[in-house]
């Protein structure tokens, strides 16, 4: 059970990050000059690496392990929608957004950055569903935990001197 409510912190960080990034930080790199931009992208890319991308590959691999080891109240078929959601933003990251910030790190090119802002709502959108998702887990999980105590509770009522697990 650890390892789950992990991964549903870990989840909300990460999409927290994310929503700073793609609504802060993208927009604010076309406020910054031509002749400082190299260094400010430096900068955040080097930022982005343990604040956002590493967290980001640990619920991936937080949510595979989940598979196994998940609580036995956790929806294994929303645990598949949610790394679903995480292996497409994944490929998209790799496939479109990444290659084009590595080439902003030659040079302010609004054109590219144009281009990253606008393919980015696939990301948002599979992030956000992600974070909705494990809303839901983590539902079921405290639902289960409410019933359950409900349960004991009404079993200490009619056995009065049974210890409760």
């Amino acid at each position: 059970m650890t390892l789950f409510i992990l991964f549903c912190l870990l989840s909300f960080y990460s999409f927290g990050t994310a929503m700073m990034d793609y609504f802060m930080l993208y927009p604010s790199r076309f406020l910054v000059g031509a002749t400082e931009f190299v260094e400010y992208h430096k900068f955040l890319e080097a930022a982005i690496l343990p604040i956002s991308v590493f967290p980001f590959l640990l619920i991936i691999i937080m949510n595979i392990v989940l598979f196994w080891v998940r609580p036995l109240q956790v929806s294994r078929q929303l645990l598949w929608f949610s790394f679903a959601c995480l292996i497409i933003d994944f490929a998209s990251t790799v496939i479109i957004q990444a290659p084009w910030n590595f080439e902003l790190s030659e040079g302010k090119n609004v054109v590219l950055m144009q281009k990253i802002t606008d393919t980015n709502w696939l990301r948002v959108f599979f992030e956000a569903s992600q974070v909705i998702i494990v809303f839901l887990l983590l539902k079921q999980m405290i639902s289960s935990l409410e019933i359950r105590n409900r349960s004991n509770a009404y079993d200490a009522e009619l056995n009065p001197g049974r210890r409760l697990e």
